[in-house]
């Protein structure tokens, strides 16, 4: 049953604000019907076999999100109503407690009432019942408030229940459609070649309702196409900021609040600052200077993950993804977005006829300089996923092979190193920059011609206090730079320049953690060369 502190606590605006999420789902669907209806008008003049079996598959589809715009249509109303049944169940509730209060009565969480307190003896007052009476009447008023509530939260998950299994063609003795679709998908890590076979085998009905049952799934498969995971994933975008915002409202109302809730609070808001970035950008219109977005993966789990690509992967001619390092989430991904963007420019003015810059915050980075960025487990851990996603961006990918290129910054080096090492990067060009090591001692144990491998620090990058020059004993130092610097010349990749950096205090060696992160300043030599290896180009 329902506490006296739970229903006290409830937020029942939570349920105003879910009905309109709702409404906004069931009208998106309503839009997506009407969006086929055009699509299949338009198909009016096509005759033949498969015609006739496109526009089938597209009239079940549209009848489908009819269907599921219905359902999902009806859920908004049992929310409201809900909330508002809590709503006066709680006012009951505070009248009893502020009865209670005044008698110096005491209140257990299951809403019995009992007097504890040493009263002196008065005489009876006509009218008004005795302690004895009014804790009795107390207790029968809230326990009986405690069951409504408790009746209102299992009829509301039932109505829930019933209608989202209905409108997704789950309801007990039903078709079952979308579960037979969903054990389909394949696993997490399955091989990009096999998740882009199993897709082009889907029907578009098929498609389409997975899209709609399943979407946090399909938009986080690499050799998926990124029209389709843009589509899904901005939909698990739309729910991750709805949902942990309402996270952040309950704890932000809680009257007493552990430090476990001060800390989760403070996760919430920088996550939710990293949501609203990633929003924001998608919102923002394509033009020269910005190019169309593609989301291609993201979640709030652990450092949480955002993968967005400036420009389609699957179109373009020149595609680089960069690979973050230290102090990289979910929370801090707005920075990446604008890396991406001035590197896609930089191609851009560099002759890339199409090119598309992908911000990969996709993997557990470590979150201090000591002891996590000395450690070489994230970059083992991060290994698989990097290279998955390099060879999904090649299964996907349309017409003739595109030049790619794969850009590691800071620690972020350390990853695209390891992974190239180990289990090889299908990649054309990889670039190092602000290195504190890449797992190796010389170019040619990449995987990669020596041609192929860039580098570049800048004269007052701080990175530069973990580079241990070649020839010398890393484990007899204090520091675990995991590896020389690839920007030495003796590593036998190619150096290219980069600007020299602000600065810092004399102390350090005019070394500052400031010029660490200015690769990307506008017109920098660093940044112009970025764009030189992406586009194809010659360095300087």
């Amino acid at each position: 049953m329902t506490t006296v502190d739970e229903l006290r606590e409830a937020e029942p605006t939570v349920f105003t604000r879910a009905a309109r999420r709702w409404q906004d789902l069931a009208t998106s669907m309503t839009t997506r019907a009407e969006e086929v209806t055009d699509a299949l008008s338009g198909l009016g003049e096509w005759r033949g076999a498969a015609a006739e079996t496109a526009k089938q598959q597209l009239g079940g589809q549209r009848g489908r999100l009819d269907e599921l715009a219905r359902g999902l249509g009806g859920i908004p109303p049992v929310l409201r109503d809900a909330g508002e049944r809590l709503t006066r169940l709680q006012e009951s509730l505070r009248a009893a407690l502020a009865t209670a209060h005044a008698n110096r009565l005491r209140v257990a969480s299951d809403g019995q009432v009992t007097d504890d307190a040493v009263v002196v003896a008065t005489p009876p007052q006509p009218g008004r019942p005795n302690r004895a009476q009014l804790c009795a009447e107390l207790t029968t008023t809230l326990r009986d408030t405690l069951r409504q509530a408790a009746t209102v939260d299992a009829e509301a998950a039932a109505a829930l229940r019933r209608i989202t299994q209905e409108a997704t063609g789950m309801a007990p003795g039903g078709i079952q459609v979308c579960t037979s679709l969903s054990a389909t998908i394949p696993a997490a890590g399955t091989s990009p070649a096999e998740v882009k076979r199993w897709w082009d085998g889907l029907s578009i009905a098929d498609r389409e309702s997975l899209l709609a049952s399943d979407g946090a799934r399909i938009g986080a498969l690499d050799g998926i196409p990124a029209m389709v995971r843009d589509r899904a994933n901005r939909v698990v975008l739309a729910g991750l900021r709805a949902s942990l915002a309402e996270e952040r409202t309950r704890l932000e109302a809680k009257a007493h609040r552990t430090p476990d809730d001060e800390q989760r609070l403070a996760d919430l808001k920088k996550k939710g600052e990293g949501l609203d970035a990633i929003a924001n950008r998608l919102a923002t219109k394509p033009g020269r200077e910005n190019l169309e977005p593609f989301l291609l993966r993201v979640s709030a789990d652990g450092n949480g993950r955002a993968v967005v690509a400036m420009g389609n992967p699957d179109r373009a001619e020149n595609v680089a993804t960069l690979v973050p390092g230290t102090g990289s989430s979910l929370a801090d991904g707005a920075s990446y977005l604008k890396h991406a963007d001035a590197m896609a420019n930089a191609a851009t003015k560099e002759g890339a006829k199409s090119v598309s810059v992908i911000s990969w915050v996709g993997y557990d980075a470590p979150q201090s300089l000591v002891p996590d960025a000395a450690q070489d487990s994230f970059a083992d851990n991060a290994r698989a996923d990097l290279a998955r996603f390099q060879d999904g961006l090649r299964v996907t990918h349309e017409g003739g092979p595109s030049h790619n290129t794969v850009v590691g910054h800071s620690y972020g080096s350390t990853v695209v190193g390891h992974t190239a090492r180990d289990l090889g990067i299908k990649a054309d060009d990889v670039v190092f920059i602000g290195s504190p090591g890449v797992g190796v001692d010389r170019a040619d144990q990449l995987n990669l011609p020596p041609e192929r491998v860039h580098a570049s620090v800048a004269e007052h990058d701080v990175i530069k206090v973990t580079n241990v020059p070649l020839g010398l004993d890393r484990d007899f130092l204090p520091l675990d730079p995991h590896g020389p610097d690839p920007a030495d010349s003796r590593f036998g990749g190619k150096v290219f320049a980069s600007d020299p950096g602000t600065r810092g205090p004399a102390v350090l060696g005019g070394l500052s953690d400031v010029a660490h992160s200015q690769y990307w300043e506008e017109d920098s030599k660093s940044l112009r060369n970025m764009g030189k290896i992406i586009a194809g180009k010659p360095t300087t």
